[in-house]
């Protein structure tokens, strides 16, 4: 009897945007015995402490001047870094998720004939997965992009991989303010969100007391602006919790009523398992635009509110929190839309698309 397991490369860049679905697929591994062996920067190694990972150089080469010459370095020496872990680690597939830590383990991969899939979060199919593209077996894609012309012949629809906790909170009727308080929740991703900690308190502030006494905010606050969001909140007189950082996300979101968040892949994602209806904000300056369209994408089939950043005002988001605690029918159809929109299954779809991929290069 055969108990040995098959290596899979992980490459992602060290946000969390790629890292989750890397780390939501690791999880289902064991049944199909694979081995996950993940591949980030510096960033990444902070989450990845309990897997076994590296390191991997790597540069935008988008960058001009000087320093895409030095990035053009690092892609070389990520590609020799690559080459020697895939062969030395025996891996026998790859899988990129975004972030130019992926394109030297692609190419890498490449050169060693490795068979490669690239996985797309994002409504917009971002720079260093356009760059792999030419060079990967397939494309999971997380939405159904419209243009798919790049590769037609690549492109499978998967959905983005999440936890199964997340799935789990979506299997169970959402009930807002079943607790009696309303939980806001208010989350701004790997880079923080200063705004949402000066916009937060003052649309709370002017908020009828008898809504506001009745809400508890929940809110992942950058260490820098703590000390200042707290004094807010307590002068305003309103029940809070403030964290740098939530390690029990998915209990969290299974407490909340209403989601206020940026609208990077992974958590747009997590909000569509857990049904939870939310008020998205894009980051301004994300690449391609990309939040912007996943945000679109929530809004158009009215399982969201997407607010521009320029239009996040006080007086905007408290007109729209005291419809929504007012009438709870709004959240109710948001939550059952958000679940209609989520494509279940993913990590599974994508574990069937690597063992294929590794059977057809058997051949």
């Amino acid at each position: 009897m055969n108990n040995s397991y098959t290596n899979i490369g992980l490459a992602c860049g060290g946000t969390g945007g790629h890292i989750s679905p890397a780390l939501a697929i690791s999880t289902n591994f064991k049944d199909y015995k694979l081995k996950p062996i993940f591949f980030t920067d510096n960033r990444g190694s902070n989450i990845l402490d309990a897997y076994c990972y590296f390191v991997i150089a790597s540069g935008s080469p988008s960058i001009k001047g000087f320093r895409k010459i030095v990035n053009l370095i690092k892609l070389i020496l990520g590609i020799f870094q690559a080459i020697y872990l895939l062969y030395k680690n025996r891996i026998k597939l790859v899988i990129g998720f975004g972030g130019y830590t992926c394109v030297p383990v692609i190419l890498a991969a490449w050169l060693l004939r490795i068979p490669s899939i690239i996985h797309e979060q994002n409504k917009i199919l971002g720079r260093a997965n356009k760059f792999c593209a030419k060079f990967c077996k397939k494309i999971a894609l997380s939405f159904d992009i419209k243009n798919k012309d790049f590769y037609p012949t690549k492109t499978i629809l998967t959905g983005n991989p999440v936890l199964n906790k997340f799935e789990i909170i979506g299997n169970k009727k959402y009930s807002p303010a079943k607790n009696n308080k309303f939980v806001l929740l208010i989350i701004g991703g790997s880079q923080g969100a200063n705004i949402f900690s000066k916009i937060i308190p003052n649309s709370i502030r002017i908020l009828p007391k008898k809504i506001r006494d009745n809400i508890l905010i929940i809110q992942q606050c950058r260490e820098e602006d703590q000390v200042e969001l707290i004094g807010a909140l307590k002068k305003i007189g309103v029940e809070f919790i403030v964290e740098k950082y939530f390690k029990d996300i998915d209990k969290i979101f299974e407490r909340s009523d209403l989601i206020i968040s940026r609208s990077g892949a992974s958590t747009v994602c997590e909000i569509l398992a857990s049904r939870r209806p939310s008020i998205l904000i894009p980051l301004p300056n994300s690449l391609d635009n990309h939040q912007f369209q996943n945000a679109f994408e929530l809004t158009n089939h009215q399982a969201s509110q997407l607010i521009e950043q320029k239009d996040f005002s006080a007086n905007n988001l408290s007109k729209i929190l005291k419809e929504y605690i007012s009438n709870k029918q709004i959240l109710l159809e948001m939550a059952d839309n958000a679940r209609l929109i989520y494509k279940g299954g993913s990590s599974k779809k994508i574990i069937n698309l690597v063992l294929s991929t590794i059977k057809g290069s058997n051949r």
